[in-house]
């Protein structure tokens, strides 16, 4: 009876003690849906899911449940969540693609949230660039890529050019004293796809042109220059409108180009054919007015409709340089902001250090939800000229007839 008692009158005390204790708050766990088409090498796969494991691995209240798709499909998809209001709450989306998919309304404005957060100020202006629809932000770069200038080091040094060519008129001398017998000084991809107007683009800005500004002097010295390459000094392939990026590599491993624009992506195909024997390297852009390169590679955004912050957290965690570097180096690619970039792997190696100041300077697709008409106007522009079928002025105006009413502000 008396430890019954005590056990009786002790019971109420102990309850509400532990009614009255602060009690530790487990937190809730967030599962969290992520979008990709990172699924072409074992390198794109590795970087992505490493990141998320890490997050996960420090933020055990958060599952993120990941879904790659192919390429193309990734866009049928957010179209398709954006309609149902069904987006995931985070996607990588290839950057030109990144305003319209704002423009449609698939993605979360993130413009309060970016405005108290530091390091927005470390990113190079092109890869932030491609992320703001409208003055919005609507995202943040995550990995980069460039083209610049691959050179056959032996072949110049056999014409007497003791550099790889930094300007137009460099250029243009070194392609042909470069042309002899089936080798040609320069190649470049000009072929009637986006492939081509991601090629043919820096020319137009290394002139101090841009697309909504077609017709005026730039871009009328870009298109005489491109003719003068190919049909004046027959420096650069006949069949230039018809080479794909693939096409031009192969000519430049075989030693039929001496002079290339290509991107890293190119790289480990080079250095794993025995048939390359020469030395070669790496530098940036000519320029006529300015060095510029074309920005390629990935953004993160947030789905709108989603768990805004849950996502944001994730993305501004992934963009620190100690995780960002691991997981740029896995995907062969480069950063895009100056803390990263300054990390000793992107500079002790030339070929390396080359390609990440190609990035640095490099612009963006960012004309609006438009941008593939223009594309293809760009392109039908460039071939009107090379077939001969156009003179620069006359393809110009054509252009611009086309591209300005879909140029928006």
């Amino acid at each position: 009876m008396k430890n019954r008692f005590r056990t009786s009158l002790l019971s109420p005390l102990v309850l509400g003690a532990l009614l009255l204790a602060p009690r530790a708050v487990r937190a809730e766990t967030v599962t969290l849906q992520w979008w990709d088409y990172l699924q072409d090498s074992a390198g794109d796969m590795k970087g992505v899911d490493d990141l998320i494991a890490g997050y996960q691995a420090s933020h055990p209240n958060v599952k993120i449940e990941r879904t790659h798709f192919g390429f193309g499909d990734l866009k049928t998809k957010i179209i398709q969540a954006a309609a149902t209001d069904t987006m995931p709450d985070i996607v990588i989306i290839d950057n030109p693609d990144h305003q319209a998919m704002a423009a449609q309304g698939a993605l979360a404005d993130i413009t309060a949230l970016v405005k108290d957060w530091k390091a927005k100020d470390q990113y190079f202006a092109g890869p932030w660039a491609s992320t703001v629809y409208q003055g919005k932000n609507y995202g943040v770069p995550y990995k980069s890529n460039a083209t610049a200038l691959f050179y056959n080091e032996d072949l110049l040094k056999a014409a007497g050019i003791q550099a790889s060519p930094r300007t137009w008129d460099e250029l243009r001398k070194a392609a042909k004293a470069l042309t002899k017998g089936n080798t040609s000084g320069f190649c470049f991809s000009a072929v009637n796809t986006e492939e081509g107007t991601f090629t043919v683009l820096p020319f137009l800005w290394a002139a101090g042109g841009d697309i909504p500004t077609i017709g005026d002097a730039a871009s009328l010295e870009t298109l005489k220059f491109l003719n003068t390459l190919v049909n004046v000094d027959k420096s650069v392939p006949a069949s230039v409108s018809t080479l794909s990026q693939g096409d031009v590599n192969n000519l430049f491993m075989a030693g039929q180009c001496a002079m290339m624009i290509n991107g890293p992506w190119q790289i480990p195909g080079i250095k794993a054919n025995a048939n390359v024997k020469f030395k070669w390297g790496v530098s940036g852009w000519p320029y006529k007015v300015k060095p510029v390169s074309i920005l390629g590679g990935e953004n993160f955004a947030i789905g709108a409709h989603s768990h805004v912050k849950e996502a944001w957290d994730v993305i501004t965690w992934a963009t620190q340089p100690e995780h960002l570097i691991p997981a740029v180096k896995t995907h062969g690619q480069f950063p895009n902001r100056k803390d990263a970039a300054a990390d000793t792997y992107f500079n002790s190696d030339p070929i390396q250090k080359a390609f990440a100041q190609a990035v640095s300077v490099a612009k963006p697709r960012a004309y609006g939800a438009s941008y593939p008409k223009m594309s293809e106007e760009i392109m039908r522009m460039v071939s009107g000229v090379l077939s001969g079928a156009q003179t620069p002025e006359q393809a110009a105006a054509a252009a611009a007839k086309v591209i300005k009413p879909l140029v928006t502000k």
